[in-house]
């Protein structure tokens, strides 16, 4: 019941949003709602923006105006509680202001900065990122000193830190403050609002996936199969669909042979233009990141440079036809590089993902969950039912399991930041462009990008390919691929080498068999091929494969 009165609260306010973009009130009630859900890192989200919207007004940005009306206008209001309450609060503070803009100012100044940052940095110390936590409570108690509760956030945060750094056995008053941990976990759900994830299993979605998947594998098709769970939090072997309990089982999407197919034969080719080159940009296409010519000027034939930019290098007309229609126009001379410490490397291309997806729905008019490229990817959620688990108690995201990497930079600043750069207005489009949405497309990503790395260990370019990754996991697989521009799957003509496989089966595929890729070196032994396989898989690998090499290294 409670749950349910919470949602619909949120719901409320969620809807209210496009009509009140610049409300300041509105944001800090968006931000406790989620907090009372659990969600303390979207909350974080809109604490976030109610303070970029204090700064519109006090620092009088591009948005003063409108921030400022809005000010007023939740001043003025009794409609509802917390605001009059906000309000009258901030008049009290501020008994000289003499007009409603100089009251309205005043109180953001006050009470509503107050409040922001006091959501933000509570929520950041929950999710883990204490660096951050601690610069904007630095900020905080500058602008209201001796708040109580920001001298209790200091010394909540000096203990972690101090705990933190004694169990890595460094001296933490030596360490820098760069050097504090960022990053944490939070939930990885189907958020009870999304309404943009489609029903995989039905025969319209499979129907057009095969559409999709026959121009790229004409001999391939998508169907539904069955997989076994990999842990006790249900944690699923492929992150291509929505699971669907059974059981010891859960229901997939899978790709399939229609007819017999020879070894040593293609049987797929994908380009995607969801990518990302982290550096060196001059080396690679930026469509789809096929390694360019190391000689660019005078041009190599087929590359084309864009004209408005000069930043962005294509291998072919293809892929500057391809990138200008789908994604480019919004990202033409901006730029998202910066510096990233060696530990945040990996993270960071998970980053340039997000910018590229949110370039491929702003320039297509879309929502990014919308996307061909990401709409059928299943996100590795929890399969709880909240509605029977969720409770009540002491933690900040109830007792609900975390497995998404979350850093406040990520996560929320980079994709405002950069879709600022883009001429996108935050705030009158945060119903499209929201922290859950930036959570939920991490959430697709993580487990189904490709990435690469350059000769000093460092990722260069990621992509997904999001009809490569429905093909399922096997440590004994019937295909190998390689990724250079485009995803390509063969059907090996040798398969590999163990001895507990059953010696009737040959390379090649039969009418009806399930394609099993990898997603590891199936050259590594089985306990260094589950470990590499978990962050894809969600749990340890059981195929025949795995079982039997674990059996025998147990006897």
């Amino acid at each position: 019941m409670v749950l349910r009165e919470r949602l619909a609260e949120l719901l409320d306010l969620q809807t209210g949003t496009p009509a009140r973009p610049y409300s300041i009130g509105l944001r800090l009630k968006l931000a406790e709602a989620y907090k009372a859900l659990g969600y303390p890192d979207l909350a974080a989200g809109d604490a976030y923006k109610a303070l970029l919207l204090v700064d519109e007004i006090v620092d009088e940005g591009e948005y003063y105006d409108d921030a400022l009306a809005a000010a007023v206008a939740d001043v003025s209001s009794t409609e509802n509680t917390v605001t009059a309450d906000l309000a009258t609060k901030g008049k009290d503070d501020n008994v000289g202001a003499r007009t409603e803009d100089e009251a309205a100012i005043a109180w953001a100044m006050t009470t509503c900065s107050r409040t922001g940052h006091e959501i933000l940095v509570g929520c950041l110390i929950d999710c883990g990122c204490l660096r951050s936590a601690f610069d904007y409570n630095t900020r905080a108690l500058e602008n209201f000193p001796g708040a109580a509760c920001f001298e209790t956030y200091r010394e909540a945060l000096l203990t972690k830190l101090r705990s933190y750094f004694e169990s890595q056995h460094e001296d933490f008053d030596a360490v820098d403050v760069q050097d504090y941990p960022d990053k944490g976990v939070v939930r990885r759900e189907l958020y009870p609002w999304n309404v943009h994830e489609p029903d995989r299993f039905s025969d319209e979605s499979i129907a057009l996936l095969n559409q999709q998947l026959t121009a790229i594998a004409p001999k391939l098709e998508v169907k539904a199969t069955e997989l076994p769970l990999l842990s006790p939090a249900k944690m699923i072997l492929s992150t291509s669909a929505c699971p669907e309990t059974q059981g010891p089982f859960t229901k997939q999407l899978g790709l399939f042979a229609k007819e017999d197919i020879a070894p040593g034969e293609k049987i797929l080719q994908e380009k995607s233009l969801l990518t990302a080159v982290s550096r060196l940009h001059e080396y690679y296409c930026d469509a789809c990141t096929a390694t360019l010519p190391h000689t660019i000027d005078p041009a190599p034939d087929g590359l084309q440079v864009c004209q408005d930019c000069d930043e962005a290098f294509f291998c072919s007309t293809d892929c500057y036809d391809l990138a200008r229609e789908g994604y480019h126009p919004s990202l033409c001379g901006v730029s998202s590089d910066q510096k990233v410490p060696i530990a945040e490397v990996a993270d960071a291309l998970y980053a340039k993902l997000l910018v590229r997806a949110l370039a491929l729905a702003e320039t297509q008019d879309l929502h990014p969950l919308d996307l061909k490229e990401v709409r059928y990817i299943w996100g590795d959620y929890h399969g709880i039912d909240l509605h029977r688990q969720w409770e009540v108690d002491g933690n900040a995201f109830g007792p609900i399991p975390r497995t998404l990497p979350f850093s406040f930079h990520a996560n929320i600043i980079t994709p405002l930041h950069v879709l600022e750069k883009m001429d996108v207005n935050i705030f009158e489009r945060s119903h499209r462009y929201d922290t859950w949405v930036f959570n939920t497309l991490y959430g697709k990503f993580r487990g189904t990008a490709s990435a690469r790395q350059g000769l000093d260990g460092k990722p260069e370019i990621g992509a997904v390919h999001p009809m490569w990754s429905l093909a399922n996991h096997s440590c004994d697989p019937h295909v190998t691929w390689e990724w250079q521009g485009s995803m390509q799957l063969w059907t090996r003509k040798k398969l590999v080498a163990w001895q507990g496989r059953d010696s009737s089966r040959q390379p090649g595929m039969r009418k009806g068999e399930e394609v099993l890729s990898h997603y590891c070196d199936v050259r590594l032994p089985v306990q260094e091929r589950r470990e590499w396989a978990m962050g894809a898989l969600g749990g340890e690998c059981v195929c025949e494969r795995c079982k039997w090499e674990a059996t025998q290294k147990e006897q």
